[in-house]
């Protein structure tokens, strides 16, 4: 099977494309962030990140679906 990513946003509105089977722990850690800037936890975004450094029109696909 394909793996399937999702275009997501941190507390700074930064955006983001993780693997689709990571939004729960994303939004766990996006949550670090939103509750208490100052705790550094939250101050890194998670390995399997990859930031767009921009827009999200940024991001281009083949064969996109929703969901």
């Amino acid at each position: 099977m394909t793996q399937r990513y999702r275009l997501v946003t941190d507390a700074d509105s930064h955006w983001y494309v993780i693997p689709a089977n990571k939004l729960t722990d994303w939004n766990e850690w996006s949550e670090i962030t939103e509750t208490n800037p100052d705790d550094e936890r939250g101050w890194d975004a998670p390995a399997y990140a990859s930031p767009i450094g921009g827009s999200p029109t940024l991001v281009s696909f083949e064969n996109p679906q929703r969901g």
